[in-house]
């Protein structure tokens, strides 16, 4: 197996468990797994908490792929997130079929826990063509899927690159000068020139009223499902204003927040992250770009609404 378990890296745990998914054989990854193995996936709401659970989770769902003929593909990549910044960047039945990244965890040379998650997006991580245990031809790239496609020195640029998050050739995405509730509250007027909302703008008995008073520029982008939060569907979306600034000619300020159902039996407006995009020249609207930025954020940082933790246990579909 190479190295001795002692010196086990995060990157060597993705590794093994890519050599799984592309030979489906559980055989090297379960020796490798401590007995309080854990294992999420933020389109689950139930963890597995044990290597055995997992094992006999994983073994069927093997042989299901093998039934179906829809092969998981596991490419090396660099995504920063929940502390991690090797990940794996999956995709099924075909390699430009992203569906998520995974991260892996390591303790005392043994692999701890494995988390999938839609968020960040795969298409935010920098891929390196390197797909552990693969050595079918693809005809298209004319190599081997796991020789490297680029080369390491290309792959390390690209990962320093990445590491300064956001940072784009004619606009830049940070963290804006105000926090989340400040920014909430200038989209909607309650502070600013913006014309002022309705006194009970912000809660209604009916989710259409409520959707329908949004800024003119609003979209939504996301849906989540976390009991913690709410017994409904969460419904995340994204607005922005203009505001100046001395650090560019043209500033830009997104303002991430949700329509939830309160525990008052209400649907109720909540600010979650907000950003701001910088440029030399006015852009057109970037709420998609935005918006992954934010629930980059969110997942990598937490917000005042929810730690890093619980919002990794709720389950997010994006719609942008």
């Amino acid at each position: 197996m190479g190295k001795e378990t002692s010196q086990l890296t995060e990157k060597e745990a993705l590794s093994i468990y890519a050599r799984m998914m592309h030979s489906l054989d559980s055989s090297e990854f379960e020796s490798f797994l401590a007995e309080d193995f854990s294992y999420s996936s933020q389109k689950v709401l139930t963890d597995m908490n044990s290597k055995d659970e997992f094992i006999e989770y994983i073994r069927p769902k093997l042989e299901v792929i093998k039934k179906t003929n829809s092969p998981v593909y596991a490419e090396l990549g660099v995504c920063p997130a929940y502390g991690h910044n090797d990940c794996l960047i999956m995709a099924q039945g075909d390699k430009s079929n992203l569906l998520g990244v995974a991260y892996a965890s390591v303790e005392e040379g043994k692999i701890s826990g494995l988390s999938l998650c839609i968020v960040p997006t795969p298409d935010s991580a920098i891929r390196s063509g390197i797909y552990p245990g693969l050595n079918e031809v693809d005809s298209g790239l004319n190599v081997k899927k796991d020789q490297v496609i680029i080369t390491e020195e290309e792959f390390q640029r690209k990962k320093e690159q990445l590491l300064n998050l956001g940072k784009k050739e004619t606009y830049q995405i940070e963290l804006s000068g105000y926090d989340e509730v400040q920014a909430f509250g200038m989209a909607f007027g309650l502070i600013g020139e913006r014309e002022r909302p309705k006194e009970d703008f912000y809660e209604s008995t009916n989710f259409n009223n409520l959707e329908s008073s949004l800024p003119s520029d609003t979209i939504k982008v996301a849906t989540y499902v976390n009991k913690k939060y709410s017994t409904k569907k969460i419904y995340f979306y994204v607005c922005s204003f203009t505001e100046s600034t001395q650090r560019a000619n043209h500033q830009e300020v997104y303002s991430l927040f949700s329509i939830m159902w309160s525990r008052d039996s209400l649907w109720e407006l909540n600010p979650w992250y907000c950003c701001s995009v910088l440029s030399e020249k006015p852009q057109a609207p970037l709420h998609k770009e935005a918006a992954n930025w934010m629930f980059k954020g969110v997942a990598t940082t937490g917000c005042l609404i929810a730690s890093v933790d619980d919002f990794k246990n709720g389950t997010l579909e994006i719609l942008i």
